[in-house]
């Protein structure tokens, strides 16, 4: 091991405060202060061998308001236009009062960003 990463492991050994990221709403989780990857509460050491420290919780702004961006691809039938609920694969039937409605998973009725290929 070299004397940097020799350093590196000794200075993990001193706690480090956890982070708590939110993303604009009302989710929120911890996260380790060096690697940034998600701890669970109460966790004495991430898997990058930080010792952690939940004295002091730090409250930090994901950017972007916490959304990332993610890409979903499936087939459809040739007839398909995006917007119709009907004949997209991943709606489901929810209710309107008594009535049975297609809903979107994505939140995106009325507001289709599906793209055809």
């Amino acid at each position: 091991m070299q004397n940097n990463d020799l350093r590196a492991e000794l200075i993990r050994q001193f706690p480090a405060e956890v982070v708590e990221i939110s993303d604009g709403k009302s989710e929120s989780f911890y996260a380790c202060p060096i690697c940034s990857r998600p701890v669970s509460l109460g966790t004495e050491k991430c898997v990058c061998n930080q010792v952690l420290s939940w004295k002091n919780i730090h409250l930090t702004e994901s950017a972007r308001g916490g959304m990332r961006k993610a890409v979903l691809e499936f087939e459809v039938a040739s007839d398909f236009v995006a917007g119709n609920c009907r004949k997209c694969p991943i709606s489901y039937i929810g209710k309107d009062g008594t009535d049975n409605i297609y809903e979107c998973p994505l939140n995106m009725r009325g507001n289709c960003s599906l793209k055809m290929s």
